[in-house]
């Protein structure tokens, strides 16, 4: 196995660190994959992660009322501690913004030159914020002013189940416990107590092309009611991810990565609510010095509407 202390300014991949950030759903402790293997003993690792997020979705039926329209802006700060060779501690903590934006006009051309669904998009004014969501006899919310605030704080760690250097091969069973320090009102919580638990496993295969990456995994989300369309809410959610990556040199690796999952309300005939969700980032990894990573992807939704129209991630990862 090549180990990072190996590498001139290499560094291994990992999963990228996307997740289904749709309006209905960006509140609660949905968790991204992680790392098969576990934070070395004594070593932190720091990673500050941005997702510029565009949603365009409507949805009407005879009893309910869904439109998405706005541009959703997420930092994040997490620190990890490799406590011990097989345990891992850390916290998570975002900062929302809830705005109309400014990638309108650059996404409808992106969409256009791959050939990609509009939404909404071209239908309705530029640059607007409206996330709004309502049902005859039921909960609904809406937030049409631009908005920021702190998200929920997430406690999470990782134990190293199994480990299998001469394949490179490796299996972690992560958790994650999210506290509703958001506000639920301004979309940026949910008002519930979130408790994830999920594996994440990995096998790395050595080509004369370069280094192949296949990892995978998934667990549950089990909450609370919480604030947010607390009458609809399914308590428990099954999230997936699948991915491959190439590296070609050391220093960049490229990847395709799945994250699906089961849907967060019941009671409800519009997709956006009620459906399975599914998209696909492609994108990155980019090592800028000894121990730094730049992570780039662009996230599109495959089941159109059930998570946001388009995402653009960043994150840049430290080790010390």
């Amino acid at each position: 196995m090549v180990s990072l202390s190996t590498l001139s300014f290499g560094f291994e991949l990992q999963p990228l660190s996307t997740r289904n950030f749709s309006p209905a759903t960006i509140g609660f402790g949905l968790p991204a994959l992680g790392a098969a293997r576990t934070v070395q003993p004594g070593v932190w690792q720091a990673q500050i992660t941005v997702d510029l997020v565009s949603n365009s979705a409507e949805n009407i039926t005879t009893d309910e009322n869904l439109f998405f329209d706005g541009e959703t802006y997420r930092g994040a700060l997490s620190v990890d501690y490799g406590v011990g060779a097989e345990l891992e501690i850390g916290i998570e903590l975002p900062l929302l913004s809830h705005r109309g934006g400014r990638l309108d006009s650059f996404i409808e051309g992106w969409h256009d030159t791959f050939g990609l669904p509009q939404g909404i998009r071209d239908q309705t004014s530029r640059n607007q914020l409206d996330y709004s969501y309502s049902r005859l006899g039921g909960q609904g919310f809406s937030l049409q002013s631009d908005t920021t605030g702190i998200g929920d704080l997430s406690l999470r760690g990782a134990w190293q189940y199994w480990r299998n250097d001469e394949k490179n091969q490796a299996l972690a069973l992560r958790v994650s416990l999210k506290l509703p320090t958001g506000s639920a009102e301004k979309l940026t919580g949910s008002g519930s107590t979130d408790l994830a638990i999920w594996l994440s496993g990995e096998e790395r295969l050595q080509t004369d092309a370069g280094q192949l990456f296949l990892y995978g995994g998934g667990g549950g989300l089990i909450s609370s009611d919480g604030d947010l369309l607390s009458d609809q809410r399914n308590n428990l959610v099954g999230f997936v991810t699948l991915g491959c990556g190439w590296q070609p040199w050391s220093s960049l690796g490229l990847q395709l990565q799945f994250d699906g999952n089961s849907p967060f309300y019941q009671k409800s005939r519009l997709r956006e609510l009620s459906g399975y969700s599914g998209q696909i980032s492609i994108g990155g990894s980019l090592s800028l010095a000894e121990q730094t990573v730049l992570e780039l992807a662009v996230v599109e939704d495959i089941i159109v509407g059930t998570a946001p129209d388009v995402v653009f991630h960043f994150a840049l990862r430290q080790q010390f």
